[in-house]
C-alpha cells in the first residue's frame, strides 16, 4: 500500500501533517464483485442493520434553520457537493453520541436517519466506498455531506477539499423483520 504525507493548513494558522493511502480503492464494479469476506479483508465497510441511535434522530434547528430527520426512509439518491471534516473535530462527541475517529469510514448528513450507510461515488475520479452515517452537519448550504479523513482520503477528496459526489442509501433489513418473514 503507497502512502504519502501531506500538511493542511487549518483557518487558526496552525497546520497538521496526514497521510493518504492509495488502497484500497475500488470502482462499482470492482465492489460488486467481493465478497463480504474480501471487502472486511480490504478494509471495506459491509452494511448491516443497526437501530436507531437514542440520540441524534429528533429534527433540529441550526442558525435559525429547522431540518428534519427522515426516519421511514427507505431509497435516496442525491447528487451533490461533499467535504471533509478531521482535527478539529476528532475525539469529540458525534450526533449520535460515538466518539468520532477522523480516521474512521464515516460522514456526517443532515437528515438521514443515524447510524445508516451510504455508498458514496465521486464523480470527479469514480472511485466508491460503502460509508457509515453517524454525524450531523455540513451546515454550509451548498454541501450535502461531511466525510470523515478516513472515508474522503480513500475517496481521493482530501487534497482537493470539497468534490461532487454521488450518495446511494443502502438499507439492509432488520433481523427482526427477516426472521418474522419464518
Amino acid at each position: 500500500m503507497k502512502t504519502t504525507t501531506h500538511t493542511h493548513e487549518v483557518p487558526d494558522g496552525s497546520s497538521f501533517q496526514f497521510k493518504v493511502y492509495a488502497g484500497p480503492i475500488v470502482n462499482d464494479d470492482e465492489y460488486a464483485r467481493m465478497t463480504p469476506r474480501q471487502r472486511r479483508k480490504a478494509g471495506l465497510l459491509s452494511p448491516v442493520y443497526e437501530a436507531p441511535s437514542f440520540t441524534g434522530n429528533d429534527g433540529y434547528q441550526i442558525d435559525g434553520k429547522y431540518y428534519p430527520i427522515w426516519k421511514d426512509i427507505k431509497e435516496y439518491t442525491a447528487e451533490g457537493l461533499a467535504s471533509w471534516y478531521g482535527p478539529g473535530f476528532h475525539g469529540r462527541k458525534t450526533a449520535n453520541g460515538e466518539i468520532y475517529d477522523q480516521y474512521a469510514i464515516t460522514a456526517a448528513h443532515k437528515s438521514l436517519p443515524l447510524p445508516c450507510y451510504i455508498h458514496v461515488t465521486n464523480l470527479e475520479n469514480g472511485r466508491t466506498l460503502v460509508v457509515r452515517v453517524n454525524d450531523r452537519g455540513p451546515f454550509i448550504d451548498d454541501r450535502m455531506l461531511d466525510l470523515s479523513y478516513g472515508a474522503a482520503a480513500r475517496l481521493g477528496i482530501v487534497e482537493h477539499g470539497v468534490v461532487r459526489v454521488k450518495v446511494e442509501l443502502i438499507n439492509p433489513r432488520s433481523p427482526l423483520l427477516l426472521s418474522s418473514r419464518n
